[in-house]
């Protein structure tokens, strides 16, 4: 069971990354919202949007709440602060102090 860090753009501008987990592809698109302050994520895999508009905090896993849905990832994507500060990531420190990190399922 490993752990990584997806990397992200060093932007505000609306960008996607796509990522393999767990032997799957899949498709992120992340958003920032100046009004609401966060980072919000769409999980898409095969052109076809699984999870719209995850808020990225900084909790155990993203997707706990979505178990229900298949095709999802089968591991655990959370955030973490790697200065141990528990700061949810914003328009300056997303990718660089709080990352965005998958455990591969067993």
């Amino acid at each position: 069971m490993s752990t990584f860090i997806i990397p992200v753009s060093d932007t505000t501008d609306p960008f996607d990354e796509q990522v393999e987990l767990d032997g799957r592809v899949y498709d992120l698109a992340f958003r920032w919202n100046p009004r609401g302050i966060h980072w919000s994520m769409d999980i898409a895999r095969d052109g076809d949007i699984l999870v719209y508009g995850v808020k990225l905090v900084v909790i155990d896993d993203l997707l706990s709440q979505y178990q229900r849905i298949g095709g999802l990832p089968d591991g655990v994507l959370f955030m973490e602060d790697l200065d141990g500060l528990d700061t949810d990531p914003n328009d300056v420190n997303f990718g660089d102090r709080v990352v965005l990190k998958y455990t591969e399922a067993v």
